[in-house]
């Protein structure tokens, strides 16, 4: 099996891809035959870390990240042009990451899993039904698409008809494990990709297109048990900031299994403690207060303020909304109180 993963751009992207890589060989087991399949445009930070390691380093210049972006110029194109060249280079199976991914068991079993009838994505999100009703702004795109697929038919690399129906999953496109037979359906992923960002700028667009084609042709499975994908940007500060400290030159001059047996421990209480870290107790206040859910904005901001009572923003932030649900709420009172009267 070889594991295909992106790394490229800043040293925060480059730490976050040494504990993917370490956390699969700490759980898959090490030494071992699998190989890592790295696409990046910085070999030269990777390799005092990744030296024990069975590692194909494919670089990534400007022009290669401008092919691979298409003529649609789409970030996320790069994953569908990077698992092809992935699969061209070897007749193994290939498990996909994004680098803000981390294992938490072993892989092993999705391994023998894959099939040329069974793939894997990281798990089901939403039916694309569900986009229709996307509270705006933020659900622009999400309702662009849905219109999309209800109003246009859509051609594969053959030209023939693809189907999308409303009723399809979206599935998560951050974690991937495939068999080099399904490497012939990577053209219709790209078709549908070519055809979906353009028209609705849904930065999701690759990862629908993954999840129409192998829905309609093979038995889709999730693999959240094994890989945890912190895709959320508050979850995202929190491993980064955990990285900063630990992982650098001197952790790299430990003995392998040490820094293997760290990276596996870490990896046991990581989710734990994204759930129960200060920033994320701060996010859920202002998350809670921007839905004007005040009394759970309240409890959250309470929680935060026991821990850290003097941080200034996050203050400012609450006092704003505590004095914004003090104002709705007076008008109601009022509308309460003169029909009341009335009676």
């Amino acid at each position: 099996m070889n594991l295909v993963i992106q790394s490229f751009g800043k040293e925060y992207e480059y730490r976050r891809a040494i504990l993917t890589i370490y956390s699969f060989y700490a759980h898959y087991g090490w030494p071992t035959t699998a190989r890592v399949i790295l696409f990046t445009d910085n070999e030269a930070y990777f390799k005092p870390y990744l030296e024990p390691f069975a590692v194909d380093y494919i670089f990534l210049s400007p022009e290669k990240i401008k092919t691979m972006r298409g003529a649609i110029d789409f970030l996320h194109r790069m994953k569908i042009a990077l698992i092809d060249e992935a699969l061209q280079r070897s007749n193994d199976k290939i498990f996909y990451v994004d680098s803000d991914t981390f294992f938490i068991a072993n892989p092993e079993s999705v391994e023998k899993a894959v099939a040329p009838d069974v793939a894997f994505m990281h798990l089901k999100e939403y039916d694309f039904a569900s986009l229709k009703d996307k509270p705006l702004p933020a659900g622009k795109t999400f309702r662009a698409f849905y219109e999309l697929i209800v109003s246009q038919r859509f051609r594969g690399a053959n030209n023939d008809d693809l189907e999308v129906l409303p009723g399809a999953e979206s599935w998560n496109a951050g974690v991937m494990a495939l068999h080099p037979a399904q490497r012939a359906w990577l053209a219709d992923v790209y078709a549908l990709t070519d055809q979906f960002y353009p028209a609705t700028h849904n930065h999701a667009s690759e990862q629908y297109a993954f999840s129409i084609v192998l829905q309609q042709r093979a038995e889709l499975r999730p693999c959240d048990d094994v890989v945890y994908h912190y895709w959320y940007r508050i979850e995202k500060r929190i491993a980064d900031l955990w990285l900063e400290k630990h992982i650098h030159l001197d952790w790299c001059a430990l003995p392998v299994q040490r820094r293997l047996d760290d990276i596996r421990k870490m990896t046991g209480i990581l989710p734990a403690q994204f759930a129960n870290h200060l920033l994320m107790i701060q996010d859920r206040a202002i998350q809670s207060f921007n839905e004007n859910k005040f009394a759970e904005g309240r409890h959250y901001a309470f929680r935060a303020l026991l821990r850290k009572p003097w941080d200034i923003k996050f203050l400012r932030d609450v006092a704003y909304h505590l004095r914004r649900g003090w104002q709705g709420a007076i008008p109601h009172t009022i509308q309460t109180q003169q029909h009341e009267g009335s009676n």
